[in-house]
């Protein structure tokens, strides 16, 4: 007794998979001997597409309520599926409440943010947000060079990008980036150190897992990279925070404490201070590398982009010792979603990080590594860093005279070599918690340097992005600041 409804906004293979399982349900079929109708005839009583039946057959048969035989037709099944059967007659359990289990490593990841934290794309794209430290000005990237460049190499390798790839990376990008290292950055390396990443964190990730125990200690600045902090946290490692002079990472050790496995540094550019470590100290920290058996993790982020003088040669092209793990990102040449990066290991080290990258997520997007690799021979990538290092020296000269103009009053503003942030220190410190009150009500969004802090008691600062602002935007920023501070 079937009945379909051309009207209902169910589909008719579902009214009839639905309406001989009802009545199977019911009972109304003779288990093992009931013979369904032929699905062509079945199609001709109900004035329906034999596809039709077929889809609800086939539903029927999966859920285990048909059987077929050969040259005979189709049954009910014998037994019917219980579990089918006693659905509707399923009594409901009563919950019994359970306190959620975290990791202890999830507890210990610092996070210092609130609200939405791990939400980056809505705080770089928030209305009225400006002034957030460390971001590029993906604006100015070519995108319509690299659709081009991505069109070709679909055009030319196709399938063979949708396949898994290599988890070391592409061996054309690992070319490039071994060209592009020795050529521009001083480094010494060839494609097989070369390993293909998804970012600085994961570099650091794979890399601390290779070295570390849980409860190694690993050596980082402070203040420092936050993200530095809760990558070694999740590793299981032992934070041990170095304070900072002029030149940088401060290596002094006290003869009770335990020497590092892991150095992190930023030695082209500290970040957040902005200081550059100069040749002695980076010796020095080679030196005591390569006496405790250490290694040093060269996270090189801003190295492109310093404005007084030519940038400096990398840590990893002085390292005589094989103690330095080199690593880069193409998050602020490029832009931040692209997710690649390079790793520079030492050669005994490389075959282990490839072992954690494989079982880790085993490779990054072919298509985009190999998108990378055109851009880069091609000239493009170079390109792109001389043009975005003059726009963003425009944009640091001026970010300089409008802020010294508005804010020298309340600030003293750090000037840093390199990189794409200032650090502006209050003249009066009884001032912080006011400025950063009017900060978060006008949408100017500076991070307070207590933010990169471990152990290290600086005089309160804030820190401030200029790079993805155009003039115009930075003029209009700074001036609702010091309107609002008056």
């Amino acid at each position: 007794m079937i009945r379909l409804d051309r009207s209902a906004a169910e589909p008719l293979h579902e009214q009839l998979y639905r309406q001989i399982r009802d009545e199977l349900r019911s009972a109304s079929f003779n288990e093992g001997a009931s013979r369904l109708p032929s699905s062509r005839s079945l199609a001709v009583d109900l004035g329906i597409s034999r596809l039709t039946v077929s889809l609800a057959f086939s539903k029927l048969y999966a859920e285990g309520y048909l059987r077929s035989k050969a040259r005979s037709g189709t049954f009910v099944a014998d037994p019917l599926p219980e579990i089918f059967l006693t659905a509707d007659k399923a009594k409901p359990c009563r919950s019994v409440p359970n306190q959620l289990r975290i990791s202890g490593r999830v507890k210990a990841i610092p996070d210092q943010r609130a609200g939405k934290q791990f939400d980056l794309g809505a705080l770089e794209a928030g209305a009225g947000l400006s002034l957030v430290p460390g971001l590029p000005a993906v604006d100015e990237f070519p995108i319509d060079i690299w659709e081009r460049l991505r069109s070709k190499v679909l055009a030319q390798k196709g399938v063979h990008l949708l396949r898994h790839a290599s988890s070391r990376g592409d061996a054309d990008l690992r070319k490039a980036v071994a060209s592009y290292l020795c050529d521009f950055r001083g480094a010494r390396c060839h494609p097989d150190q070369i390993l293909i990443v998804g970012g600085m964190q994961q570099a650091m990730l794979i890399s601390a897992m290779a070295l570390l125990n849980p409860g190694d200690p690993v050596w980082i600045e402070d203040p420092g990279f936050h993200q530095a902090r809760r990558v070694f946290v999740l590793a299981g490692a032992k934070l041990v925070p170095k304070p900072l002079d002029r030149q940088g990472i401060v290596i002094a050790r006290s003869p009770k404490e335990n020497p590092p496995k892991l150095i992190h540094v930023t030695p082209s550019h500290q970040y957040p201070l902005g200081m550059t470590m100069n040749f002695e100290r980076r010796a020095a920290l080679l030196d005591f590398a390569r006496a405790h058996n250490a290694f040093v993790f060269e996270d090189d982020f801003y190295a492109e982009f310093r404005f007084t003088r030519p940038p400096l040669p990398c840590l990893q092209g002085i390292d005589s010792f094989n103690r330095v793990i080199y690593a880069g990102t193409m998050s602020k040449i490029l832009f931040p979603s692209l997710r690649l990066g390079y790793v520079v290991a030492p050669e005994q080290l490389i075959d282990s990080l490839v072992k954690i990258r494989s079982t880790m997520d085993q490779h990054s997007s072919a298509i985009d590594q190999a998108t990378l690799a055109r851009f880069i021979n091609e000239g493009f990538f170079l390109s792109h860093i001389k043009r975005m290092r003059k726009i963003y020296a425009e944009r640091r000269e001026f970010f300089i005279k409008e802020f010294k103009q508005l804010l020298s009053d309340r600030f003293i503003l750090q000037i840093p070599e390199a990189g794409l942030n200032f650090v502006a220190w209050l003249r009066c410190e009884a001032d912080f918690a006011k400025v950063e009150r009017l900060c978060a009500e006008i949408g100017i969004k500076p991070t307070a340097l207590s933010f990169y802090c471990i152990e290290a008691k600086l005089k309160p600062a804030f820190v401030f992005g200029f790079a993805a602002w155009t003039p115009a935007q930075i003029r209009e920023s700074l001036l609702r600041l010091a309107s609002a501070l008056k």
